[in-house]
């Protein structure tokens, strides 16, 4: 019998089960009788339960309680025995009684246990429900006064279920669950600081580092103006955690197994000693011996590591030219520069003490060495852990060899049990839900079985899910006849459990191999289903494969993913060649992509973004293949030519790399995506800087596209323009806008709105009063009748030309017009807007402000890539901080935005940040002698690209200029490296 409270008040027994609710079992008196007997610890008094019945007895309490009791059983008597029993002083439960909020209590006890061990799967499936279950529900519909402290003590039993669901979600690395489940937590719970700090930790382990920063101080407003109190340290000090050591989006965190590790201790010790300095360690071993197994685990493990552990995997790198590139993008890092190994190196070595993982890099071992000998020199820091089936060669690795599992010789049943491989294979029939229990009779046939494996824990795991299925003799049959001609135990497995399969299952293991890591069932079904395999049928044949030990399901989030061992991933891709399907299956990827993309590719990334980045590893997969020649080359860059806008959402150089990888060597067979993907090139060049490269590049588009597309022939036109802009040639950019403002005039408004905003910041960057105009033109037209997304893109250029220019009251109007409408997602117009809010602020002297916006502008444009907007970004940012009085951090700041603008390819964006350095400097102290020569080279620069100084910050260079004493400038690397070293 069952008594539920989590809703209306209700009975469950009988055979078969019913249950008894609402009229059927009583009134109001009668559910606050069930309620409190449920409730309320040990028997009860009749006179207590009364009191709880009625607000004030009646004179005839006791009659009045014994006639609800009769009254209970008698509607109780269908459906089993009586829940109610009278005791000496009064009534209690019946024995066996439960209720569903001990249960739940019961169950969240059982979480708070499996976090312990870190079973975070089985967390999640036992806490099902709980963590969004509401207490108010508590014998919903009675407004007792005596429930309240239950629906409280409910009410932190379900937070507690939240807390500790949401942790599980960050270990399983389901950031979306996690961060979805903590934003509940926050509006259940607003006063709570345990589940603000669950949600800020959520959104910097999904690497959201800016929405973290807004968590927390949305937090710090709650607690001010609800409870006059500042967060707790406790808070703070997870705030501060997270600033210190959250990676950008897309970091390389590690995998998480859904299996126990059994055994290998001696390994494990070996690992961690040789991980715990600085320095290259290799693991070797056959494939399936659990390189990458023991790498993780010895890596999750470990601790005092400021920089924390990175996972990036080389497993599916087909060429050792894209080892460097890989392993930038996957740690969320530009890989498009000519040496994307030293960018990684810089990272690493400003986050210290580091681990970081490079699995599967056998096929690519002389680009991993490469790679591993540019963190040692670059980041010394850092340990780098390398697992390969042989060791790279380096004189400074030290090598680590995995041997396989080791089996006794002639062992009795009770020391074969006690064995790892049959401790393994018995750890996964467990988690199966079976039991293996090894006798005399048994013991022969698993003395068998572990030989076939050779010891191999991937083929022992293989063997393990046969055992579910079939009995130990016919496993060991099965192998015996599959063992002919073949040394590779774990092929030889595996290839046993292949032939098991029906031909629609077998179809799906194949094809699944262009899927690269986890993949959703929508994902699997695009590139697995067709005439042979039905949609409808994939999820069984997925558990079919599950079941079998060929295809891992994640069971966590709002959906679950699949994936491949990575020794079984190359196993199907060698059955997906052998059937002639490879580039078939590919041009299914490319399709299931595409249809996560807007037929537009103007469109805004914030709709698809979650989308495509779900699918990152199998897009790089797919595009690595077309660079490769096994994938359609066009294909694939129409492919790429549609991600370029979610490309200057994320990482402006991951868009570089593939696209102009793709255009490599490559005639113009297909002009028009071949056009179409020049131009994006050109596009996330402008954006990055690189406008010597942009140049040729948006040239040829418009030469491509001329006779196919004059809209994106007016685009390109607008960002040439730009870059001749860049290159102080401001009459060739006004021509050049003015051609464009021609080609857009037959097109939608939004064309002709970004080809006047074109002119506007031509003119601005010249210091043109009539630039605002130009500027205030374009948002009128785009008002008149362009998209949504259009004025939110055209505001913040708007307000960037309108500051320039000194039009303050623009400024104010535009910035509090557009600031609604960049909230949430990262893209480039945000990092404009905030930098102009930074210089609005600075001027408006509210420099918290100022020094809040600006530092989220410097963050947010150095993880997109956005090279071209740093200098500015990061002086107006020193100025701040200098004004507020932050001197050492100003000078950081400063020195920072001296380097962004000799990283650029043009020269004036250096003199704005001369002369922040020069402002700073002087307020440290550095003799007026030495700082003269940098203002006079920021004047000079100024001078040959007819680039004044924005009118907002001119009194401030006026004042710096007119105290310092008169100085000839100095050679551009001169003055650079004298900023540099002060």
């Amino acid at each position: 019998m069952r008594i539920g409270l989590l809703g209306g008040v209700a009975v469950t027994g009988g055979e078969p089960t019913e249950t008894v609710e609402g009229a059927h079992l009583g009134g109001r008196r009668a559910h606050l009788l069930v309620a409190a007997l449920a409730l309320e610890p040990g028997p009860m008094a009749a006179d207590r339960l009364a009191s709880l019945i009625w607000d004030e007895p009646p004179s005839t309490w006791r009659v009045a309680v014994r006639g609800l009791v009769a009254d209970l059983r008698k509607r109780l008597a269908e459906i089993g025995s009586d829940v109610v029993v009278t005791t000496p002083t009064g009534y209690r439960l019946a024995a066996g009684v439960t209720t569903d909020v001990a249960e739940l209590e019961a169950t969240v006890a059982t979480a708070a246990g499996l976090r312990a061990t870190g079973r975070w799967h089985a967390l999640v499936s036992r806490l099902g429900p709980a963590p969004t279950l509401d207490p108010a529900d508590l014998a919903a519909g009675l407004d007792a006064a005596w429930l309240d402290p239950h629906r409280a003590r409910l009410r932190e039993t379900v937070l507690q279920a939240g807390l500790l669901a949401t942790a599980a979600y960050g270990e399983l690395d389901d950031h979306p669950a996690a961060v979805a489940l903590g934003r509940h937590l926050v509006a259940a719970h607003p006063l709570d600081e345990r589940v603000h700090r669950a949600l800020i930790s959520a959104l910097a382990a999904a690497g959201d580092r800016s929405a973290a920063v807004q968590a927390f101080e949305a937090c710090r407003s709650l607690l001010t103006e609800e409870l006059g109190v500042d967060p707790s340290a406790d808070t703070v000090a997870t705030y501060l955690h997270v600033l210190e050591t959250a990676e950008p989006t897309g970091p390389a965190r590690l995998p998480k197994s859904g299996t126990s590790f059994v055994g290998r201790e001696s390994d494990l010790r070996r690992l961690a000693s040789a991980a715990s300095r600085p320095g290259l360690v290799t693991v070797t071993g056959p494939g399936g011996v659990g390189k990458s197994r023991l790498a993780q685990e010895v890596a999750a493990r470990a601790v005092d590591l400021p920089g924390g552990r990175h996972w990036v995997s080389l497993a599916h790198v087909a060429e050792d030219a894209l080892v460097d590139a890989t392993v930038a993008m996957t740690l969320g890092l530009p890989a498009s520069g000519d040496e994307p190994a030293r960018t990684v190196a810089r990272h690493l070595a400003r986050l210290g003490r580091t681990v970081v993982v490079l699995d599967g890099c056998e096929a690519v071992r002389d680009g991993a060495a490469s790679m591993a000998h540019s963190l040692l020199e670059g980041a010394p820091d850092t340990t780098v852990v390398v697992t390969s089936r042989v060791a790279l060669g380096l004189s400074e690795e030290r090598v680590i060899v995995l041997a396989p599992l080791a089996l006794p010789e002639d062992a009795t049943p009770d020391e074969l049990a006690a064995s790892e491989p049959v401790r393994l294979i018995a750890d996964r029939i467990s988690e199966y839900g079976g039991e293996l229990v090894v006798d005399a009779d048994l013991a022969s046939y698993l003395d068998a079985l572990c030989r076939h494996c050779a010891g191999l824990p991937l083929a022992l795991e293989l063997v393990a899910a046969q055992l579910t299925a079939m009995s130990p003799a016919d496993v060991v049959e099965h192998l015996d006849e599959m063992a002919a001609g073949s040394v590779d135990a774990v092929r030889q497995v595996a290839e046993a459990s292949h032939a098991l399969l029906q031909p629609d299952e077998a179809a799906v293991f194949r094809r699944m191999s262009v899927l690269e890591g986890a993949a959703d069932l929508i994902a699997v079904r695009a590139v697995s289903a067709g005439d042979d395999v039905a949609a409808v049928r994939v999820v069984r044949l997925l558990r079919e494969l599950g079941d079998r030990n060929l295809v891992t399901a994640h069971r966590s989030g709002s959906r679950w993913t699949y994936e491949q061992d990575d020794d079984l991933h190359r196993f199907a891709r060698q059955h997906l060649v052998a059937a002639g399907e490879e580039r078939e299956a590919y041009l299914r990827l490319a399709d299931l992509v595409q249809s996560t993309l807007p037929d537009d590719p103007r469109s805004p990334p914030a709709p698809f973004a979650e989308s495509v980045s779900a699918l990152l590893p199998s897009v790089r997969g797919l595009l690595g293949a077309g660079v490769a020649g096994t994938a359609d080359r066009t294909r694939c860059l129409e492919v790429a030519f549609r991600l370029h806008r979610y490309w200057a959402a994320t990482n402006v150089g991951e868009g570089r790399f593939w696209l102009s990888r793709l255009l490599a060597d490559r005639g113009d067979e297909d002009e028009q995506w071949a056009g179409y993907a020049t131009y994006a090139l050109g596009y996330l060049n402008y954006w990055a800087g690189e406008d010597t490269a942009a140049v040729p590049q948006l040239e040829r588009a418009i030469e491509l596209l001329a006779d196919v597309d004059s809209a994106y022939v007016a685009r390109a036109q607008i960002f040439l323009a730009g870059i001749l802009d860049d290159l102080d040639r401001g009459p060739a950019a006004v021509a050049l806008v003015r051609q464009a403002i021609e080609s857009a005039s037959g097109h939608g408004i939004d064309l002709r709105v970004s080809a006047a905003m074109g002119l506007g910041s031509v003119l601005g960057e010249r210091g043109d009063p009539e630039a605002a105009a130009y500027a205030e033109a374009a948002l009128d037209l785009c008002e008149s009748g362009g998209s949504a997304e259009q004025l939110a893109a055209s505001l913040p250029t708007a307000s960037m030309v309108a500051w320039q220019v000194g039009a303050l009251d623009r400024v104010r109007r535009w910035v509090e017009r557009a600031m609604p409408m960049h909230t949430e997602q990262r893209r480039i117009a945000r990092v404009v807007l905030l930098q102009v809010a930074c210089g609005l602020h600075l001027v408006d002297g509210d420099l918290d402000a100022a020094v809040e916006v600006g530092r989220s502008a410097d963050l947010e444009g150095t993880e997109l890539g956005v090279e071209r907007e740093l200098p500015l970004v990061r002086s107006l940012l020193a100025l701040a901080l200098l004004a507020r009085g932050d001197l050492d951090e100003a000078h950081d700041r400063a020195r920072a935005a001296v380097t962004a603008a000799v990283a650029l390819t043009y020269q004036f964006p250096l003199a704005s940040a001369l002369e922040a350095a020069a402002l700073v400097a002087t307020a440290r102290g550095v003799p007026a002698g030495e700082v003269a020569p940098w203002v006079a080279t920021a004047a000079q620069i100024r001078v040959q690209g007819d680039r004044p100084v924005p009118a907002l910050l001119a009194a401030r260079v006026a004042l710096l200029r007119d105290s310092l004493p008169a100085s000839d400038p100095l050679p551009i690397p001169t003055v650079v490296a004298a900023v540099l070293a002060r």
